[in-house]
């Protein structure tokens, strides 16, 4: 999972980095540009799905929920 950084006011944008990396550069940023304020409008995002977004995920979780189903039904009988 990578994150990305992006100044509103100034356009300014990271490529994606790891987290940490993101963060140090928007701290640079602000300290250099912006400093004594943080900007408004500023968007700090991942590139990781959202599991919602993700059919393989939710088949997966669909999945599993079916197999606790039928053992729960397999114990309720005996």
């Amino acid at each position: 999972m990578a994150w990305r950084y992006e100044c509103g006011p100034c356009g300014v944008t990271t490529g994606w980095l790891p987290k940490e990396q993101a963060s140090a550069k928007r701290d640079e940023h602000r300290d250099s540009d912006h400093p004594g304020m943080i900007p408004t409008a500023e968007v700090f995002e991942s590139n990781a799905k959202p599991v919602a977004k993700d059919p393989a995920a939710l088949r997966m979780w669909a999945a599993i929920a079916a197999v606790c189903l039928l053992a729960w039904i397999i114990q309720s009988m005996r």
